[in-house]
This record gives C-alpha cells, structure tokens and sequence, in this order.
C-alpha cells in the first residue's frame, strides 16, 4: 500500500537555534536606544514646549527662560522620566535579544554605562537626589529590560 499523499508530512521542521552575539554590540546597541533615545526625546519635547510657548504670542526671551526653568516643572519632568525609563527598559531588552549568552553580564555594564551617562548629561539640570532617584531608576529599567529580552537556555 501507498503512502497517503494528503497526510501531514513526518519531517522535522524546526529553526536551528540561532548563535550568541557580540556582547560589544549587545551594549552598543542598547547605548543607542537609552542614550540617543533619550537625548532624541529630550529634543522633541524641548521642541514641542518651545512651539506651544510661541503659539501663546511669548518673545524669544521669555521662551528661553520658560526653557531654562523646564527642568522644575513637575510635568516635564515626570514625562522626561517615564519616555527615558521606557527607553532603558528596551535598551536592555534589545541588548539581552543581541547577546543571548551572559545577558545579565551585558545588562550590568549597559546599566552602569547608561547610568553614568545620564548622570552627566543631567548633572546641572537636576538635584542631587533627583540626580541619584534618575540613576538608580535607569539601572533597575535596563536590567528589568534584561530580564524580559532573556532567552530561557534549554
């Protein structure tokens, strides 16, 4: 008897597991998204209050100091926070999908790299214990975003 050309084939069809990558590249890219995210949202939104500064009929000066006050504003702030948190959360992630060995390794120095860097750039703009609550909210988003992009070794 024949085999039944209408039957579900018997071969197996499963991807082959893909390969680890660069560590290096795990935390470049996630650099990338959390760092240049954040200044790209920070441009955004500095543009976007400028623009509604204006439509209201303020001078240029007045805009700039509106602008150099931005950071006390509670709104912009939280707002700032959140858009950055959210971006080290998926910076950690895409580093974690890159990696694919070692991932709480490469999350540990994306976050302190991260962290160091947004503690910098912000040094001027904010307190210190605005400063230090920043810093530890980054490191605690990228490594949470670490936990959600690892893959489960079989």
């Amino acid at each position: 008897m024949s085999a039944n050309p209408y039957a579900t084939p018997e071969a197996p069809v499963e991807d082959p597991p893909r390969k680890p990558g660069s560590p290096v590249k795990a935390v470049l890219a996630g650099l990338a998204i959390d760092v240049g995210g954040s200044l790209l949202v920070g441009v955004l939104m500095t543009i976007l209050y400028a623009g509604s500064l204006a439509s209201r009929g303020m001078s240029d000066d007045e805009i700039a100091a509106a602008l150099a006050k931005a950071p006390d504003d509670p709104a912009i702030f939280i707002v700032g926070s959140l858009a950055g948190g959210a971006l080290s959360l998926l910076g950690g992630f895409v580093a974690a999908r890159i990696a694919r060995r070692d991932e709480y390794r490469v999350g540990a120095i994306l976050a302190a790299l991260a962290a160091l860097i947004g503690f910098g750039l912000s040094w001027d703009a904010y307190t210190p214990i605005q400063n230090a609550l920043l810093t530890l909210l980054t490191a605690g988003a990228v490594m949470l975003g670490v936990r959600l992009g690892r893959v489960p070794q079989s």
